[in-house]
């Protein structure tokens, strides 16, 4: 059951904190803070917040951010009495916002989650009860599923340019899942509970304590690859970072990022690749890094040309234009 907490308003005009700012030391009030980051996706937030309240049983609260929708969302929440709501008249996007409900949170533990998702049954209770059983661990992600059912794949090893050259190079979709579990997570089977580099940020589960010690997540990140660089962070300080399995959730996937970026979804993706590469190996990883890319989005270009010069409908030539460009220096350069 929720913690009772009437709906309050918040209305800022500049990002309350800076990048990978320290989280206040509290004792918290109660087990559960859940965390949702909103931007004109009313529809589905309603959807997820039912679902919370269908399934979650440990006490709880709701801290929603909304970054200035013009959807009714925030309407929409003036008579939830269990909602937290904090209404920016700007946009602070996805870690700048998160990191304002992290600021506000009550919880031990800390569930950052996307509007586009559905709670299963017993999903959070087993995502707490994990990291109650195992003190090293920070972060904790679940099994995604879409819309229809199958399975997302969630896990991933962090970015290097040896594993960049082994995904694309190698037939990993063919090889037998326990080598792919151990070289590249995106093709495994998702099948058991597994320690991992880092998972997909649309549901974890955070340690509290493990972020007063590392800090909040680094808004440098607006959007992508913020969650691989708090994993990495906590990866540096010890803490382990893993999937559960048998905590399912539905993610409908994209449904709220490209209310936000639209075409330029792809850019900010490649930028936050960059930012990464930059931040935690430096100049001359950053540059080989965008070679070694580069390389391998002009031999998809050039596939790309010769099926349409074919017939055939290739429908990422104009994505992959995009992506050579930022590799290159243009269409925005890099952080």
């Amino acid at each position: 059951m929720p913690s009772a907490r009437p709906i309050t308003a918040a209305t800022l005009g500049s990002s309350p904190c800076a990048p990978e700012e320290a989280l206040p030391r509290i004792t918290p009030s109660l087990p559960l803070s859940i965390l949702i980051v909103n931007t004109n996706s009313r529809d589905l937030l309603l959807g997820c917040l039912g679902s919370v309240r269908d399934t979650v049983e440990i006490p709880y609260e709701i801290i929603v951010v909304d970054n200035g929708s013009t959807d009714g969302s925030v309407e929409a929440l003036e008579h939830a009495r269990d909602v937290m709501l904090i209404a920016n008249r700007f946009n602070n996007w996805f870690t700048g916002a998160t990191n304002q409900a992290i600021l506000v949170s009550r919880g031990e533990f800390l569930l950052c989650l996307n509007p586009d998702t559905v709670l299963h049954a017993g999903a959070v209770d087993r995502l707490v009860a994990f990291l109650r059983e195992n003190p090293r661990v920070a972060v904790v992600g679940p099994r995604l599923l879409n819309g229809d059912g199958t399975l997302q794949p969630s896990c991933r090893n962090f970015l290097t340019n040896r594993r960049l050259v082994l995904q694309h190079l190698l037939p990993w979709r063919r090889m037998p899942n326990s080598w792919r579990r151990h070289a590249v997570l995106e093709y495994w089977d998702h099948d058991s509970p597994c320690g991992v580099d880092w998972v997909i940020g649309a549901c974890i589960l955070v340690r509290r304590s493990a972020v007063e010690q590392i800090g909040l997540k680094d808004e440098g990140y607006p959007i992508f690859h913020e969650e691989t660089d708090w994993c990495y962070r906590f990866r540096q300080a010890g803490w382990e970072t893993w999937f559960l399995s048998d905590a399912l959730v539905t993610h409908f996937g994209s449904q709220t990022v490209s209310k936000l970026w639209g075409r330029g979804l792809v850019l900010q993706f490649y930028k936050g690749k960059h930012r990464f590469i930059r931040k935690h190996y430096g100049r001359n990883a950053l540059l080989a890094h965008r070679l070694l890319l580069s390389g391998l989005l002009l031999a998809r270009l050039v596939r790309a040309n010769l099926a349409r010069l074919m017939g055939r409908p290739y429908a990422e030539i104009d994505v992959v234009q995009r992506a050579l460009a930022l590799q290159m220096g243009r269409g925005g350069g890099c952080e």
